[in-house]
Order: structure tokens, then sequence, then C-alpha cells
């Protein structure tokens, strides 16, 4: 007879390992707060933060770090989709209300952020 132990016990601990990969999607953690001037970056498939803190009326901006191109569309809360660009262009929008943005980008599935947008 044969012992299907090992197999099930590693079977379960792959599992367990990759519930544990991926990107975060921003609804547990905390946000960062962005400063005045200071970018999301979008490197290795994510944005740098992914969830960010900013006050109403503060410009963020987005910037493409690396060489595959990439965009910017809000999916709730707010109104706004860049067009495609690539390494080293940007991306602005400017809060008018308080909540939160949830936002990807559409190129890359998985690629996602958060921002929480503050009362001044």
């Amino acid at each position: 007879m044969r012992r299907r132990l090992p197999v099930l016990t590693v079977a379960i601990a792959l599992v367990t390992l990759a519930a544990g990969c991926g990107s975060d999607d921003g609804g547990g953690g905390s946000a960062q707060a962005l400063k005045p001037g200071e970018p999301i970056g979008m490197k290795s498939l994510k944005f740098h933060p992914d969830r960010v803190q900013v006050r109403v009326g503060q410009k963020i901006v987005w910037h493409n770090d690396e060489s595959i191109p990439h965009d910017v569309k809000a999916d709730s809360g707010a109104d706004f989709a860049s067009k495609t660009f690539g390494k080293g262009a940007t991306f602005e929008w400017t809060p008018a209300t308080a909540g939160t943005v949830k936002y990807e980008c559409t190129l890359h599935p998985g690629m996602d952020g958060t921002i929480d947008v503050v009362a001044k």
C-alpha cells in the first residue's frame, strides 16, 4: 500500500505558499502619505507605493520607470484614464473630492492601486 501523506503535506504547503504570493490589493494595508511632488512609480508590473493617502487638491503623478508601456485608469471613486505611455513618461490627476479611489493598469492584470483622498 502506498503512503500518500507526504504528497498531501507537500500539496498543502504549496497551496499555503501560493496564497501568500501576489500583489497587495490595498484592502488591508495602511496607506503611505504621498508627499507633494513625490510620484507613484511603475516598476516590476506594480505601482510603488500601491496604496497612498493624499489631500483634496494634491496633484498625483504616475511615472513609468520601466521599458514596457503602462496606463492608469480609475475603476471606482473617480473618473480618469490615461493614454498608454512609455518609459520616463508621466500621467497626472488631481482629486477634487475626498474618498477612496481604486485604479489599475489595464494592460497588466493585477497591477492595481488605491488612493485614499482626505479633506484639506
